[in-house]
């Protein structure tokens, strides 16, 4: 009976970090839709998302860093993004979830937007269906 719960707690301890995966919804107001425009400042090429670092001038005129997640690279790729989508000095508009803190961050998950002046890539809706339904498998 000890070796049995020794087993199962083992097993416990070991299968946590398979729930580390996070939902974006309890971060970002999934209800809303915010413009932000901004120069770039970084672009973070990375798993499990990717991060877009913008310079934008606030309504009193102050430059605020803000941070956007956005999809992993395998869904960007898909969509017909590339690692060097931006760079610094490029004028964005991108459509973001605000952050429900009101903090500069937000989740452009779908992205959609303008990069100087050109149409980004369009979304594809069934990325993120199918990044679920392969995680599932």
């Amino acid at each position: 009976m000890r070796t049995m719960s020794l087993i199962i707690i083992g097993l416990i301890l070991v299968s946590i970090p398979t729930f580390g995966h996070h939902g974006t919804g309890i971060s970002y107001d999934q209800d809303k839709w915010v413009a932000v425009t901004g120069t770039v400042l970084e672009f973070a090429w990375k798993n499990p998302h990717s991060q877009l670092y913008l310079a934008v001038t606030d309504d009193k005129g102050n430059t605020v860093r803000w941070g956007l997640e956005m999809s992993s690279p395998g869904v960007m790729i898909r969509q017909g993004w590339t690692n060097r989508q931006f760079k610094p000095g490029d004028q964005v508009t991108v459509s973001v979830h605000p952050s429900r803190t009101g903090a500069p961050v937000g989740e452009c998950i779908p992205c959609a937007g303008i990069l100087n002046g050109k149409e980004l890539p369009k979304p594809v809706a069934e990325d993120r269906q199918s990044t679920a339904t392969d995680q599932k498998q």
